[in-house]
């Protein structure tokens, strides 16, 4: 009997560590299927899991898998949606939680801010310097109606200008969030070119003033004393407002060739010609202004440059412009070389006007070529000078598809060079 009870017991305690053994089996799977957010297929038959309890569970558990799987899929593919919408424009934005902890940002942002190092992870004032950003974001948390507002922004020495906006977005780190979007437009070369046209405009007034200021006094002078003014002297304020009314129409006619090379960059009538003609027959215009005894003007021409594609009368204009400026401001030369040589690495044609003159000081010379920029202004006016000719010259050499750049030292002449590629033959209608 007793022996009885004890292979029943045995028997019990076997049974019962099955059952803890299978149940903590199947416990372990379902763990396992819901952090893997997989569906659970047990190998236990049905009746044992329903002995156990687990079978409405493993049910439950597998359909609550399955609506996750759903809404993760649906989630994912609005956050792909999102990620591939906002990164194909090219405007910078970004997404930032409370402590302004970077979250998301597009590829024109990152390229924009950091090439080097990942902005998502990093804090907002920290991947962005601008203490103007950081005020406007302040101030719209305290408004949330904030208009769009422009920025600065520092990056590696740069000043870069934006156009900023903000919006509230649910959070994308965490469900139940809130995150702010910022979106940046750059207007950088905006404002960069409403700079030159308040440059530009100023210094138009400023030129039209001066010869204006002269014409309406000599001409009120002649007016009001005309009586009493000897011949001589009124033949003398006739001479100045003729004089500078002349200085206005040279002006106006710069100003005019420059809004025309601006407002057509491409607008090149081009013709396959000879360099070589053109430069004999503009030496040939000067050599009567040379004095015989002490100037000399002469043509060095590389004969590997046979005849090249170029529009004649703006490459003539920026030869005489050129020669122009060494009669006027170098007029002491006594050597003056037109100079073309063939460039085989690049294939160019390089152009040069010398002089042994004066020379510019080497803080001028990078900026000879800038709108109204002067070496010495006092002597460029009198001498009837728009401060246009090397702008424009520099617009048509870069029509043309070349640069320009200045050789030159105080004492030791002046050397301008540009370049123009050896194009040989156009293809059919191009100009």
């Amino acid at each position: 009997m007793v022996i009885v009870l004890i292979l029943l017991l045995c028997a019990a305690l076997f049974a019962l560590l099955t059952t803890v053994l299978r149940t903590r089996r199947v416990a372990g799977e379902l763990k396992d299927a819901v952090r893997l957010n997989r569906c659970l297929l047990v190998n236990e038959p049905s009746s044992t899991l329903k002995r156990l309890g687990f079978d409405g569970l493993i049910d439950e558990t597998n359909e609550l898998i399955d609506r996750y799987s759903k809404f993760t899929d649906v989630e994912s593919g609005h956050l792909n949606q999102l990620d591939a919408m906002l990164g194909s424009i090219q405007e910078a934005v970004i997404i930032f939680n409370d402590e302004r902890a970077i979250e998301f940002v597009n590829d024109s942002a990152q390229l924009l801010f950091q090439r080097g190092r990942m902005l998502k992870g990093a804090r907002l004032e920290v991947a962005l310097r601008s203490p103007s950003l950081l005020e406007f974001l302040d101030a719209y948390r305290a408004d949330r109606n904030l208009k769009m507002e422009q920025v600065s922004v520092e990056r590696q020495g740069d000043l870069l200008w934006f156009e900023a906006s903000c919006a509230e977005v649910r959070g994308v780190a965490s469900e139940g969030a809130e995150s702010t979007l910022l979106v940046l437009h750059d207007i950088t070369r905006l404002k960069g070119l409403e700079e030159v046209r308040r440059d530009f405009v100023a210094n138009v007034s400023h030129e039209l003033r001066t010869p204006l200021t002269i014409i309406k006094g000599f001409a009120e002078t002649l007016v009001e004393d005309n009586a009493t003014l000897p011949v001589e002297t009124r033949a003398r304020f006739l001479d100045k407002i003729v004089n500078n009314a002349q200085r206005l129409h040279v002006l106006v006619e710069d100003l005019l060739v420059l809004s025309r090379l601006e407002s057509k960059p491409e607008s090149v009538e081009r013709s396959v010609q000879s360099l070589q003609v053109l430069l004999e027959e503009i030496s040939d215009n000067y050599r009567s202004r040379l004095d015989v005894d002490a100037q000399v003007m002469e043509l060095d021409f590389d004969e590997r440059v046979g005849e090249l594609a170029f529009e004649r009368f703006r490459i003539q204009q920026v030869f005489d412009n050129l020669i122009e400026n060494a009669f006027r401001y170098a007029p002491e030369f006594t050597r003056l070389v037109l100079r073309v040589r063939y460039d085989a690495t690049d294939n160019m044609v390089l152009c040069s006007v010398v002089d042994d003159g004066p020379g510019i000081p080497e803080k001028d010379a990078p900026h000879i070529f800038e709108r109204f920029y002067r070496v010495d202004k006092g002597r460029s006016r009198e001498s009837g000078g728009t401060g246009l000719g090397l702008s424009i010259m520099k617009h048509i050499v870069q029509q043309h598809g070349g640069s320009v750049s200045v050789e030159s030292a105080v004492g030791q002449g002046t050397s301008i060079h540009f370049s123009l590629p050896y194009v040989q033959t156009l293809p059919p209608g191009f100009s």
